[in-house]
């Protein structure tokens, strides 16, 4: 059973959290056992890191950011304010989330993926019916180079492809095409980027 110890600012850290170099960390912080982060890492105040996360080098979460168990983070990452995963996400390398996204579980996002403000992920695409039995998790894939806008819904199950927009607001029912420009609820390709 691991013990937790608490600090002058208020952070409470499991005594098996390791770290690289240059690790900061702001006030009232909860990070939780079997978590592992890398060189020049910075976390803000009121954030919560749970059993089991991933963070590279040289990535940055802002205040009251929420990494559930299991959350996998690459280098060069940033995490804006409210951001949320729901665990058993992978986040790539150079991936941009801006404020109040919600990741849910069983998301993938690539390389240089930009995720705008309160994006959110479903990870079924439908609920059981009373008395029914829960539908698997289906992955959602943000590939490289995409970038989701603000308030964009993604459900469960699709690709986003290489290098494709999703507009702000769209709902995205199926898979897009590399370097398409989707809008729309549902969201349908309006034009190609190239």
């Amino acid at each position: 059973m691991a013990n937790f110890k608490t600090d002058e600012n208020g952070n409470r850290i499991s005594d098996d959290f390791k770290h690289g170099a240059n690790f900061k960390i702001g006030r009232f912080c909860h990070i939780d056992t079997d978590v592992i982060v890398g060189d020049n890492v910075s976390v803000g105040d009121y954030t919560k890191i749970m059993p089991g996360t991933r963070i590279g080098n040289n990535t940055l979460l802002m205040d009251y950011v929420k990494l559930m168990p299991k959350t996998v983070i690459g280098d060069d990452c940033k995490l804006d304010d409210y951001v949320n995963t729901s665990g058993y996400v992978k986040i790539g390398n150079r991936v941009r989330i801006k404020r109040c996204s919600m990741i849910g579980q069983a998301v993938e996002a690539e390389d240089d993926v930009w995720i705008g403000s309160g994006v959110s992920t479903t990870r079924i695409k439908h609920p059981k019916p009373v008395g029914g039995e829960e539908k698997k998790e289906e992955w959602i894939v943000f590939k490289k180079n995409c970038v989701i806008s603000s308030r964009a819904l993604v459900l469960a199950g699709t690709i986003v492809g290489e290098g494709a927009v999703v507009g702000a607001g769209a709902v995205v029912t199926r898979d897009c095409e590399p370097d398409g420009v989707y809008v729309g609820s549902p969201a349908r390709l309006i034009r190609k980027r190239k």
